[in-house]
């Protein structure tokens, strides 16, 4: 295994932080989106994001398959403040754990960059991501009801202090 750009390197392949140079990842993450959720961003939304200040996205590829991107994490932070917008893992690459070293490896930077809470907000019969929230610190403070479509469904706000 080869470290990417100083992050990190996981027994599950290398976790790389895409920065502002990096923008060839945005059609990358647009086919995870498309396999990941029933009403994916685009590719020029997914780009929005990345080139957004404040923003932190993070991606872990397998390295054993040609530097594939299998899962993807990104948020937005204000002040001392961030919002988890999203998280995927491949369905085949699912159940190895990617989610969760995606997790810490996004609360670690947000600590690292002086980030005091985590916001999101999850579908409310998502039941393997609120299992996984929860395991990180992640309490529900909220719910918006009839919030997704595609089912209907509400969502609950759920935050981390850090």
């Amino acid at each position: 295994m080869i470290l990417i750009d100083n992050d990190c390197l996981t027994d599950k392949g290398k976790i790389t932080a895409l920065n502002h140079h990096n923008s060839s990842i945005c059609s990358d993450i647009a086919v995870i989106e498309k396999k990941c959720f029933s009403v994916p961003w685009t590719e020029r939304s997914i780009e929005s994001q990345v080139f957004t200040e404040g923003s932190i996205n993070v991606v872990i590829r397998d390295d054993k398959a040609e530097n594939k991107p299998v899962g993807f994490i990104c948020g937005q932070s204000v002040s001392d403040e961030c919002e988890l917008y999203r998280i995927a893992v491949l369905p085949e690459y699912r159940h190895q754990c990617i989610a969760t070293q995606l997790m810490e490896y996004f609360i670690n930077k947000c600590k690292n960059n002086g980030i005091k809470s985590i916001f999101l907000e999850v579908r409310c019969d998502n039941e393997p991501a609120k299992k996984l929230y929860e395991k990180h610190g992640f309490t529900e403070v909220g719910r918006r009801r009839n919030y997704y479509t595609e089912p209907v469904c509400d969502a609950l706000i759920y935050k981390a202090e850090l």
